[in-house]
């Protein structure tokens, strides 16, 4: 068995990171003792690993 390497395989300049978030509210009744989740906010931010790091992505071709 050989040990874990400490690096990033080579394809690492094609990684693209994309986080995410649902804000929900409960309003609305499932049934007698259950509400259901309707979402009302969905958010996306995506950026590519070549801008990790930094503050501006604006100009980049692949996470713009």
């Amino acid at each position: 068995m050989r040990p874990l390497k400490d690096a990033l395989p080579d394809a690492c300049d094609k990684v693209l990171y994309v986080y995410y978030v649902f804000e929900t509210t409960q309003n609305s009744m499932y049934s007698a003792k259950a509400t259901i989740h309707v979402h009302n906010v969905v958010c996306v931010q995506q950026y590519c690993s070549q801008w990790e790091g930094e503050e501006d992505c604006c100009g980049c071709v692949r996470c713009g």
